[in-house]
């Protein structure tokens, strides 16, 4: 099975006391948290095998220790991202007859 790399983002904090983010990733079950600064947006890359399932979940945490519901987003990791588009293909008349 390929191992496959997501970049993980989000829209920077809607609220200025914003000091945290904790993001929460689970795969086939197995779930791991780590904490961000606040005005983070860019996470660190994920690594998971094809056909993995992916959960990610983002709280904020704001400067009074309340926390934001959590966004979410689920998928499969798959590879469906087709090789780029060759270019340079062209024909060169070589002879007439």
């Amino acid at each position: 099975m390929n191992q496959l790399i997501y970049s993980v983002v989000a829209a920077p904090a809607s609220d200025a006391d914003v000091v945290a983010r904790l993001l929460t990733v689970t795969v086939n079950g197995e779930s791991s948290e780590k904490s961000y600064e606040g005005p983070a947006s860019k996470f660190d890359d994920l690594t998971v095998t094809q056909g993995d399932n992916v959960i990610l979940s983002l709280v904020d945490i704001d400067d009074a220790g309340n926390r934001s519901a959590a966004a979410t987003l689920s998928f499969v990791a798959e590879d469906t991202i087709p090789p780029r588009q060759p270019g340079g293909l062209g024909v060169t008349l070589i002879a007439e007859a």
